[in-house]
């Protein structure tokens, strides 16, 4: 066989902010492909054809291929799309495999400062779509959301030489495992959650409950209770510059409230939260939200963010005013409430303790917090 030509996440991410991936050949069974795929700035032309319905039978399948175009080959792990990238190229094709598979592209993070003049670090896991952040400050820093991948934000405090002294979740997070008190328990920093979050919780925390001020180098976080996507969600605003939201204002979408089964009760929450709680802040504040749904959503610098403005113009839930009409298009537009969102959120509230394994199994699929479009 010929030697085998990857392709790093890194390298992939590259290729697509700038569009020339030209087709990808995904060789996972069919519920894992449709769970949760590559997606690009635009649509990419994409075959999936299971492993084992492909090699050994790959020439009765050759005419689906582009002769013309590379085809970047995906799997779980990165092995099975190295065997079929070399049965492909044997035939004449243009084929190079993803490095480690999904697995490495679940893993994968950007960072990127986010423009102005307070430090404020993105850190962006882009097959999941989750935003963490680091805020540093005079040789101190805060963390928001953290990711379970420790080391990646741990890493970026280093090269910044600044401590973390605290920890902040905005909210009980649902599709996926934080690392907030492990990164706090790591750094000897305060790890913070709401209340209304940790019914039940065994884990360690300091209750942050809105209204509170965490000051820190020359920055102020001012903690904002604004329930809706769960009873304890909690934004945070420096500065009175940038709002950190969580999933309750995303770039693109709503953070839903039926994770917790009420579905009309945090519906009442959200409404108060979005034309009463949120009604002092200014159009021009930066939301930096905690999710996004595609990669679409990064602007030219790399980072996703949208204003209050823009948010109060363009998402359809801000245009009901009416509560009755304001909970009823909710109900109508409520995606699938996949069942590992019920464990991941006993992970997160210590009650389950999961090998890695399980925590990378529960961790798959896209993440699915935002409100579906009518």
């Amino acid at each position: 066989m010929q030697h085998t030509r990857v392709l790093s996440p890194e390298d992939l991410k590259k290729k697509l902010d700038t569009n020339i991936v030209e087709f990808l050949f995904d060789l996972r069974d069919e519920d894992e492909f449709k769970a949760w795929r590559i997606e690009g700035k635009s649509e990419i032309p994409t075959l999936n054809i299971p492993q084992v319905e492909f090699v050994g039978e790959e020439e009765g399948h050759l005419a689906k291929f582009p002769k013309n175009k590379q085809i970047v080959v995906v799997c779980a792990h990165g092995d099975s799309s190295k065997y079929s990238a070399e049965l492909l190229q044997e035939r004449g094709l243009d084929a190079v495999s993803l490095m480690g598979g999904m697995d490495s592209w679940s893993e994968f993070y950007e960072t990127r400062r986010v423009a102005g003049e307070l430090e404020v670090y993105q850190m962006y896991r882009v097959a999941r779509g989750c935003m963490s952040y680091l805020i540093a400050s005079a040789g101190v820093a805060v963390a928001i959301d953290a990711p379970r991948h420790l080391e990646r934000i741990t890493a970026l405090a280093a090269s910044l030489n600044v401590k973390i002294v605290h920890v902040l979740d905005t909210h009980l997070h649902a599709d996926h495992i934080s690392g907030g008190e492990e990164l706090a328990a790591k750094t000897g920093a305060a790890y913070h959650l709401h209340p209304a979050d940790a019914q039940e919780a065994t884990i360690q925390f300091t209750p942050l409950s809105g209204g509170e001020k965490i000051v820190f180098g020359n920055y102020s976080l001012e903690a904002v209770h604004s329930p809706g996507h769960t009873p304890g969600s909690t934004s945070f605003l420096l500065n009175g510059k940038y709002l950190f939201t969580g999933d309750t204002i995303m770039r693109a979408s709503i953070g839903r409230p039926d994770l917790g089964g009420k579905a009309e009760e945090w519906a009442a929450l959200l409404y108060d939260t979005l034309f009463r709680r949120f009604q002092r802040m200014a159009d021009d504040i930066v939301v930096l939200s905690s999710h996004s749904s595609s990669i679409r959503e990064q602007d030219a610098d790399g980072v996703v963010r949208t204003t209050m403005g823009r948010a109060r113009a363009e998402s359809d839930l801000y245009q009901l005013k009416d509560l009755t009409a304001f909970t009823d298009y909710i109900k109508k537009s409520l995606p699938e409430n996949p069942e590992r969102y019920q464990d991941i959120r006993k992970v997160n509230l210590g009650l389950l303790k999961p090998e890695e394994a399980k925590r990378k199994e529960l961790e798959i699929g896209k993440n699915l917090c935002g409100m579906a479009k009518q």
